[in-house]
């Protein structure tokens, strides 16, 4: 499968976490183009190698339109902005038919991707809702019924033009303002279930899980990894984690910011395996001299934004959600964690 995605240094962990999952859920068949938004991620790739990343640097997408809008508009602005012309100039590289897939840097594949290519079968576009939970459901206001987590195109009419139309729609307004609801270069996906023939809209529940959904469906496990409903979980959107700066060998995280509560079989099913991967991967920047994490937040600045169900620690090889641990966060931070934030 081909998939390409987009980050900076400041994602460079889940970047790093993305290509090993989808090197072990394709049993490495897989091609993974990564535009990278600066040179600091640039030099990173070129010095790890990875043998199934393919590197693209801005100067290869942006024309003088982009250049001009790299000015006015915030990183995560941008970085939406660009997400069309980067899957134009990977679909461009290919041979007409071919099918190409965007991912977020923080999805997590547990399983083969495959399940997408099965799904969308001859569909020109292929998307997934983000089939909020009872408790989320206004959300849909704001971030519109699709999510651009995963969204896979192909190689022809439809999908070039679906991409050209999508494109120009992001050029001329591509802003985060939920107050008139307006998030970015999603909610232009919302018209195209009327436009787009084509188009397949994904029903699988292991394709999309995020922290908006995950409480409406019912999580396990089994010696092949997480299920979701009884079906294999192909991804996890882990949207706005967080890796916090470490103290004393504890490394906390903050599974999501914003209203979302998360139970211990989620932070132990879901959570637990990607936090220690996100780990991992900051232990190989560290060694090869491109550590990040001295620009991470510390807990006591982010922790009035927060719940405890949010949190979680890694210490050793353990990951410990600090639901059950209130009191050695209390102790390690001199945090009243016994409480709840509102």
């Amino acid at each position: 499968m081909i998939f390409c995605t987009l980050f900076n240094w400041a994602y460079l962990p889940q970047g790093l976490a993305l290509y090993r999952s989808l090197d072990r859920a394709t049993a490495g068949n897989f091609v993974l183009y990564v535009l990278c938004m600066d040179d600091f991620t640039s030099a990173v790739l070129r010095r790890f190698r990875l043998s199934n990343v393919r590197i693209i640097q801005l100067a290869e997408i942006e024309d003088d339109t982009l250049r001009a809008l790299r000015a006015s508009r915030s990183v995560g602005e941008y970085c939406w902005t660009c997400t069309t012309p980067l899957v134009i100039h990977v679909q461009e590289l290919h041979p007409p038919g071919t099918v190409v897939t965007y991912v977020d840097a923080d999805l997590w594949f547990n399983s083969d991707p495959g399940a997408v290519l099965d799904e969308m079968g001859e569909g020109s576009i292929y998307v997934h809702e983000h089939d909020f939970a009872p408790e989320h459901a206004d959300l849909v206001k704001v971030s519109g019924r699709f999510n651009v987590g995963l969204a896979s195109f192909r190689n022809d009419e439809e999908g070039r033009a679906c991409l050209e139309r999508w494109k120009a729609q992001c050029i001329d307004e591509c802003v985060m303002d939920p107050g008139a609801g307006k998030c970015g270069d999603q909610n232009y996906l919302d018209e195209w279930p009327a436009l787009y023939p084509g188009l397949v809209i994904s029903t699988n529940p292991g394709v999309g899980l995020a922290p908006w959904n995950v409480t409406k469906h019912s999580i396990g496990n089994n010696r092949n990894g997480p299920t979701v409903d009884g079906r294999a979980v192909v991804f996890y959107h882990y949207h706005s984690l967080s890796m916090l700066r470490p103290r004393i060998g504890f490394k906390p995280v903050v599974m999501a910011f914003g209203n979302y509560f998360f139970d211990p079989d989620v932070a132990h099913t879901i959570y637990g395996p990607y936090v220690r991967e996100l780990w991992r991967a900051s232990r190989r920047l560290n060694k090869a001299g491109y550590t990040i994490i001295p620009s991470a937040a510390t807990l006591p600045n982010v922790y009035t934004r927060v719940r405890n169900r949010q949190l979680m620690f890694q210490f050793g090889g353990y990951t410990l959600p600090v639901a059950r641990n209130a009191r050695l966060l209390a102790m390690l931070y001199g945090i009243d964690a016994d409480r709840e934030m509102l």
